[in-house]
């Protein structure tokens, strides 16, 4: 029991920490030097090509996730002043 109790309480930790760092990439990443920015574009996604002006890119997994949900949260904010 206790060690189910254990992954149970680690996935939450590990899940938490992860929705943290993500919240919190813009910020990370523009105060991060040049080979760590390297490191986090090549963790976090793939086939990235540069067209003129515009980054062309697929999220590697679990990002992709994370990307959709948090567009979907900044497109819902809105509602939430017209709600109360």
């Amino acid at each position: 029991m206790s060690k189910l109790r254990f992954a149970y309480e680690e996935y939450y930790i590990t899940s938490e920490y992860l929705l943290k760092l993500a919240s919190n990439a813009g910020k990370l990443f523009e105060s991060s030097e040049a080979y760590e920015k390297k490191l986090l574009l090549k963790m976090t996604l793939q086939n990235l090509e540069l067209k003129g002006k515009k980054a062309r890119f697929d999220w590697i997994k679990p990002f992709d996730k994370i990307a959709f949900y948090a567009s979907r949260l900044s497109w819902l904010r809105g509602l939430d002043s017209n709600q109360e």
